[in-house]
């Protein structure tokens, strides 16, 4: 009887065994390249509106990847800092601390960009850098960060784009390869990264000048089918003929500048050999253009169209070069937005939809009105920075002493044309809330960075002076695309609810990694390790 059992036990663990190591063996490997491509402002509606037209890469994700059509930006503050670090660490602002493209100091009485660094040296790769750029401000590591500290070797990181405050959060605390295109109109980086400029992104600078398209003009592609408005279907914006601010300026919001980005995101995988080595190395590329484009021209625009019309091309010649250089079935793509974009106030209007725009000296201006005639003449208000409001240091504590004066303030301010609501900073912690605006707001609410009073606009009123804008928690500036392919992902149209901070979490389980503190989860519904069980 004792033999008998001996022998059941002894079957059992045989049995076990064979299980645990076919499943195992089943396991998709790590991806030997994590590749993640953020569109500076594309909504979500996007792909419905255009992906017909689309025949490269976009055609390809739509069609090949994990499409998760419901997925929205789960806070307030849709911004690009915000959102490229969002997507990078897996965490809300509230927890990584860039809670809009910049904050006010009141201390120095100005605005701090969200990714400034004095401690940092500006490395260059030509005349005229002008800013100082690094992670600092960052309070969360990213999954490039993980990946370097864990993965043995160490990953390999490279990251690009035209603005700053997207490079730098997709890489995070260090990498290999990591530039933007600096205000003073060159490529840039800083001892944040390197002590010196790395010598593939000089030579590919050398060798491909932005001013080469001097005396281009960019007009819509030919076999492109319209869907925007007559009057703008037939657009031709010309570059310039002279290398000043102008050029730089309609470089930034063209084609040519998403190309560039891809070009060097293409050197680095020759250069570095990403996705060659043991471990899994990471790659990152920003594509500012599209922002630019649609702040200028509205969601919905000849130009917008266009420009996602030519992206897909780029991106496609981009993971051509990959499935040449790491193999198609050795890399992950992720592909996702910072933000949507609301239409234009004035075409709105037309439509008979309440709009507007919200001048924000007005408004410092009107509270500090408010204020003199309760406490007598003063500087009071200070700054504001899309949503955040700002109080000279001790104004705002005095208030709170004198709750009077704080909810005269208040109401004048929910008077104020185009604003819907007003909330005191102390009132969005801890939570839970129970209506939505509020826990986008608290979760975009980081204390000692934003304001003194949150300031919410109402649907399609901006605070800013471009033609179009975002920054809301609306839907048209928090519904963004969100795609997953490469190996282990189960291709398909998703509808269960996702967010970008979901991005980082899943390509993390891909890799074998663990994140500190995600706020995102692992979108297990669509991974072939989590479904195979």
């Amino acid at each position: 009887m004792n033999v008998l059992r001996t022998h059941t036990f002894t079957g059992l663990v045989l049995v076990l065994i064979s299980l645990i190591a076919g499943s195992l063996s089943a396991q998709t490997p790590p991806p030997s390249l994590i590749v993640i491509l953020v569109v500076d402002q594309m909504r979500s509606d996007s792909f419905e509106r255009y992906g017909d037209q689309w025949s490269a890469v976009l055609r390809r994700l739509l069609d090949e990847g994990a499409v998760f059509r419901e997925a929205k930006h789960s806070y307030f503050g849709t911004l690009t800092c915000a959102g490229h670090a969002t997507i990078a660490t897996g965490t809300i602002p509230r927890t990584h601390g860039m809670i809009l493209d910049g904050w006010w100091d009141p201390t120095a009485g100005q605005r701090v960009r969200c990714t400034a660094d004095d401690n940092v040296v500006t490395i260059s790769y030509g005349p005229g850098a002008r800013e100082q750029h690094g992670p600092a401000s960052m309070l969360m590591p990213t999954l490039a960060d993980e990946l370097r500290l864990q993965n043995d070797p160490p990953a390999q990181v490279a990251a690009f784009a035209v603005k700053a405050r997207a490079a730098v959060p997709l890489a995070g605390q260090g990498g290999d390869a990591v530039a933007w295109f600096d205000a003073g109109n060159v490529w840039t980086t800083s001892t944040a990264f390197t002590d010196a400029p790395v010598p593939f992104i000089a030579d590919y600078i050398r060798a491909h000048p932005v001013e080469d398209v001097i005396g281009g003009v960019w007009t819509p592609l030919p076999d492109q089918v319209r869907s925007a408005s007559v009057e703008n279907e037939n657009f031709a914006h010309a570059m310039g003929d002279t290398p000043d601010r102008e050029f730089y300026n309609a470089w930034r919001r063209s084609p040519w500048a998403d190309e560039y980005v891809a070009g060097l995101a293409s050197a680095a995988v020759d250069t570095l050999s990403l996705g060659a080595g043991a471990g899994t190395d990471y790659l990152a590329v920003g594509f500012s253009a599209p922002d630019y484009v649609g702040h200028d021209f509205g969601p919905h625009s000849a130009e917008v169209q266009d420009i996602y019309h030519r992206l897909d091309r780029t991106i496609g010649r981009l993971l051509d070069h990959l499935d040449r250089k790491v193999g198609r079935d050795r890399y992950v793509v992720a592909l996702s937005a910072d933000h949507g974009l609301g239409q234009v106030p004035e075409h709105a209007t037309e439509m008979g939809i309440d709009a507007g725009r919200i001048n924000r000296r007005d408004v410092i201006a009107h509270v500090n009105d408010k204020l003199e005639s309760i406490l007598g003449p003063g500087q009071y208000a200070v700054g504001m920075t899309h949503i955040e409001f700002y109080f000279a240091p001790g104004v705002y504590n005095q208030m709170l002493e004198n709750p009077k004066t704080l909810a005269a303030v208040i109401d004048a301010l929910e008077q104020y044309p185009g604003i819907e609501r007003v909330y005191r900073g102390e009132e969005l912690h801890p939570g839970p809330f129970s209506d939505k605006i509020t826990q986008q707001v608290a979760r975009s609410y980081y204390r000692g960075r934003s304001g003194d009073l949150v300031i919410i606009p109402k649907p399609y009123w901006y605070t800013w002076i471009r033609a179009a804008d975002h920054g809301t928690g609306y839907d048209y500036d928090t519904r963004v695309p969100l795609v997953l392919a490469g190996p282990g992902v189960i291709p398909g149209l998703y509808s269960s609810i996702a967010a970008p901070e979901d991005i980082a979490p899943t390509l993390a389980f891909l890799a074998g990694i663990t994140l500190a503190r995600p706020d995102g989860q692992v979108l297990i519904e669509a991974l072939t390790d989590y479904n195979r069980r």
